[in-house]
């Protein structure tokens, strides 16, 4: 995700507009809220996260259409069977506790999307996984720089996004992946 467009650029970006959220935020938002809701549309998740948009503003129309784009990447990254899936958050050249902060908002919101559909699953790691990361959610973002500070937290990012990718699946298998019952008789 970062790739598409750059963190900082975003935050700005996001700032112009009409919300409470932060960029990690609103992207844990769309996640989750991919996960629970297949028909996802670019509106159900500006609806969530944005108070009002005015397209007529110039600075709000080009919010909004890097809005968008993060919308469709996630989308897409998502679905990517190389699980090329990328938290937005601060990049490895922030201090360390900004990239910590900004893993727990990505989370905290990851959490409010998944919130808002009823997720229905019996799936024990699915479950365990949401559970791990409502305890990130509420980890402590005051962290020394440090070699090992920043392994950890490398470590928990990516258990946070296969994490995610193990939710997405069990709550919406993926099509390709589906072999009908008929093929194997």
């Amino acid at each position: 995700m970062n790739n598409l467009l750059d963190y900082d650029d975003l935050k700005a970006t996001l700032h112009v507009l009409n919300t409470d959220d932060t960029i990690s935020s609103a992207h844990g938002i769309l996640c989750g809220f991919a996960c629970v809701k297949p028909e996802l549309t670019l509106d159900d998740w500006l609806n969530e996260v944005l108070v009002s948009i005015d397209l007529n503003n110039l600075n709000e129309k080009s919010a909004h259409e890097a809005l968008a784009q993060i919308f469709n990447g996630t989308l897409s990254q998502l679905n990517d069977a190389t699980l090329d899936f990328q938290l937005l958050m601060a990049d490895e050249d922030a201090r360390l506790g900004e990239q910590a902060n900004t893993l727990i908002e990505w989370c905290q919101g990851y959490l409010v999307g998944l919130g808002l559909q009823k997720i229905s699953t019996t799936d024990e790691d699915a479950l365990e996984m949401i559970k791990d990361i409502s305890e990130i959610s509420n980890l402590d973002a005051d962290v020394v720089d440090s070699e090992q500070n920043a392994q950890d937290l490398f470590e928990i990012i990516e258990f946070v996004r296969m994490g995610v990718l193990l939710i997405q699946e069990t709550l919406q298998p993926s099509k390709q992946d589906y072999i009908s019952p008929e093929t194997l008789h």
